[in-house]
């Protein structure tokens, strides 16, 4: 299943779209599939299924939690009927097969030790590879926010969000390549009315969050001439003073 965040949701007409985590495209949803446990907000992660219409437009088929989702790798009954009989089957071949095999104490002792052997080698091997990944982190990590910090002054205090006005002006790079720099349609209304594409939409990344968040500078004009901060998902904005 894919993923992402309600960004529009129409309440008297039924319908909203969907901001899709790595993909520019929006998704269009109807309230008949969704299979929600909470009403429906802007800003709500999902999980959906889509597909195109005649005219090439997505829309979901199926909208839903992520703990919901969980309910479809749920084996059925008769899988679990088939999987206890082939374990007691196992267990009785075994428990005949016992007296045939019984293991003498010094091959149990050797055995042991060469678990224990096999054992140490592998975790070692995973200490060794974790500490890589993680010094390569620590590398790479620092490079966007270093580019970021040396190229402006501080505009509104909040890191996250000057880093973001930087890499605006300067052109990238960003934390969402598929997303930043896309087409922001004022479909709230929110924003004074303007042509198609003059509006575009940054994600300004929110500490502690996993996905996008619900914060994004959206800018005006090309190249831009104003820029709005907006932290609740496209609810309110207030503008920005930017050099």
């Amino acid at each position: 299943m894919q993923s992402g965040t309600i960004k529009h949701w129409n309440q008297d007409k039924g319908y909203g779209f969907i901001d899709v985590d790595d993909q520019s495209e929006d998704v269009f949803f109807h309230i008949s599939s969704v299979q929600l446990s909470q009403p429906i907000h802007i800003g709500q992660y999902v999980y959906f299924n889509s597909t195109r219409n005649d005219k090439n437009q997505l829309r979901a088929t199926e909208v839903s939690d992520p703990t919901l989702s969980l309910e479809e790798s749920t084996p059925s009954k008769g899988h679990n009927d088939k999987t206890n009989h082939l374990h007691t089957r196992q267990h009785t071949a075994k428990r005949s097969t016992y007296g045939q095999h019984k293991k003498s104490p010094l091959t149990s002792l050797i055995s042991f030790i060469a678990i224990i052997a096999v054992a140490v080698y592998f975790f070692g091997d995973i200490k060794s590879a974790l500490f890589e990944q993680g010094a390569l982190t620590a590398d790479i990590t620092p490079s966007y926010s270093d580019s970021a910090q040396s190229a402006h002054t501080a505009i509104t205090g909040d890191a996250q969000i000057d880093n973001t006005i930087a890499l605006i002006q300067q052109g990238g790079p960003y934390p969402y390549p598929a997303k930043d720099g896309t087409t922001f349609y004022n479909r709230e209304g929110r924003l004074p009315a303007q042509s198609s594409g003059y509006y575009r939409e940054y994600t300004v990344p929110t500490p502690g969050v996993s996905h996008r968040g619900a914060r994004r500078i959206v800018t005006g004009g090309n190249p831009p001439t104003v820029y709005y901060l907006t932290v609740d998902h496209y609810d309110s904005f207030r503008r920005l003073e930017v050099n």
